[in-house]
Formats: C-alpha cells, structure tokens, sequence
C-alpha cells in the first residue's frame, strides 16, 4: 500500500508543470488584476536597433518597443522613447497620461533576462500602467511574460 502511495505522490509530482512551461514560446500577462491574456500569435523584430515585440489574442493586442536589444531593464514613460502599447476597443499607452491629476503618469518596466543567439530568440518580463489617448481611461498590465520569442531581423536601416 505505501508503494501505492508513492508512486501516486511521484505521478502526481511530476505532472505538476507551470503553465507557460507548456507553451514554448509563450507571450501572457494579467489585465486589471483579474484577467489572464494569452496571445495565440507573436513576434519579435528587431530594426534600426529597435526591437519590438507583439503579441496578439480575440482579445486585444499587446505591442511593446525598446531601442536595444541587450539585456536589462527599460522604463517606460510618455517621456521615453521605449513604450508599450495595449489595444482591444480603445488603444491604451504609455506614451499617453492621465488627465485630472499631475500624479496620473504612465508608467512600467519591460526586463529582457534572456538572449538567446543560437536559436534567436528573447525572453523576459514586464508590466505597465497606460491611458488611452484622451488620458480618461487607463489600463493595467501586471505579470507579463515573453519566453522564448523568435526575433526576426529587418535589415533596413
């Protein structure tokens, strides 16, 4: 019986995976806290020195751009030149602030921890506060993650 046992506790053990482990590449983040966006396509491109990553659901898309492709973190403010984008209905960004209040500023942090040249692809993290162009209706993006995202290199300079 205590074989039983542990063999369902190890069974069970390892079939235990993160979710995003599952999905390589992966591109998600949580909206307003309570829902979990999953992109069913995405890309990264790199041009001009400029990598942006896109990621797309039936729910809305999510396109962020930094100027380098090194690792490190990138903060994003309407007063940078790195920005993240969210659009479903209405097109939320960090480019845009809020109205009403000096203390209604976009703001966020995209952090590239991985760099893989061999296969081509970048992985990382990120979250962001954005408005929507008006700046009276604003939008959180909380626990996001790129893995394994295969950049595709323009050459054009």
């Amino acid at each position: 019986m205590k074989k039983l046992l542990l063999i369902s506790i190890v069974f069970i053990f390892f079939n235990c995976e993160d979710e995003l482990s599952n999905k390589v590449p992966g591109f998600e983040a949580t909206i307003n806290g309570n829902f979990d966006w999953v992109a069913d396509s995405y890309v990264a491109t790199l041009q001009n020195n400029q990598l942006s990553i896109t990621g797309t659901s039936p729910f809305g898309t999510i396109a962020m751009q930094i100027d380098s492709l090194e690792l490190g973190s990138y903060n994003l403010y309407s007063w940078t030149d790195d920005f993240a984008i969210f659009q479903d209905t209405l097109q939320y960004s960090t480019q845009n602030d809020g109205v009403n209040s000096i203390a209604h500023l976009s703001d966020g942090l995209i952090d590239i921890n991985e760099i893989d040249n061999v296969n081509n692809t970048v992985s990382g993290h990120f979250h962001f506060d954005a408005y929507n162009g008006t700046g009276e209706y604003t939008i959180n993006l909380s626990e996001g993650v790129f893995y394994k995202i295969p950049i595709a290199s323009d050459s054009q300079d």
